[in-house]
Formats: structure tokens, sequence, C-alpha cells
């Protein structure tokens, strides 16, 4: 279960780069926006390319669907990386309790896939 301590803090850490990015650039403060961003963008790859597919490997069985939402943007990503975070703790609230489990176990995975979809959309183009 380190998998979901390591997913919850680079999830929430990401959220809070990519929150400061659209603050400093609501400021006019675009360095700190690209230097906020860049920061986001580490720490979703990392998730993207490690993290996740850890996850994947434990939960098993990942259909590959996504979540709704509008296009891909980066308040749509901050509000999959906060999704993250919600399940998270459901997943470690509900331990003993399988059938919960398995459904937060199955949201997670369409969050995850989610913010793979639109991580790849706005940074991997």
């Amino acid at each position: 279960m380190d998998e979901l301590y390591e997913l919850l803090e680079a999830s929430a850490s990401a959220c809070n780069n990519f929150i400061k990015c659209e603050m400093a650039l609501n400021d006019g403060d675009v360095e700190a926006s690209q230097r906020y961003s860049r920061a986001g963008q580490v720490l979703v790859r990392a998730l993207v390319n490690d993290t996740f597919k850890e996850i994947e490997e434990e939960i098993g069985e990942n259909d590959g669907q996504t979540n709704e939402y509008d296009y891909p943007n980066n308040f749509e990503l901050l509000r999959a990386l906060n999704e993250i975070s919600i399940h998270v703790g459901g997943l470690l609230s509900a331990e003993d309790d399988e059938k919960i489990k398995k459904i937060v176990e199955k949201n997670l995975l369409h969050t995850i896939n989610t913010v793979k979809e639109i991580y790849l959309a706005l940074y991997e183009n």
C-alpha cells in the first residue's frame, strides 16, 4: 500500500504546482507560471511513467475508461488529480470492506486514465 501514499503525495503536489501556475499567470508573472507548470509536469510524468503503472498492477484489470471532461486543459487536469486524492482516501478508509474497495478501485483507475489522457494531450503532444 506504499504506492497509495506515493500516489497521494505526488498527485497533491502536482495539483499544488498547477494551482500556483494558474495564480502566477493571473498575476502576470509568466516566468513563475512556467516554473510551476514545469514542476507539475515533472510530477505527473513520474506518475504516468511509474506510480500509475504500479497502482494498475496492484489493482489489476483496467478497462481503459476515462471520466467525462470538457476538453483537455489545466483545470480538468487539476480536477482529475484532486479526484485521485479523494479515491485514495476512500481506499485507505475502506480497506476492510471488499465491496466498497472494488468500487473505489474502479473509479481510481478511471481517474488515472483521465489524468493520463489529459496530460498526454496537453504536454506530450
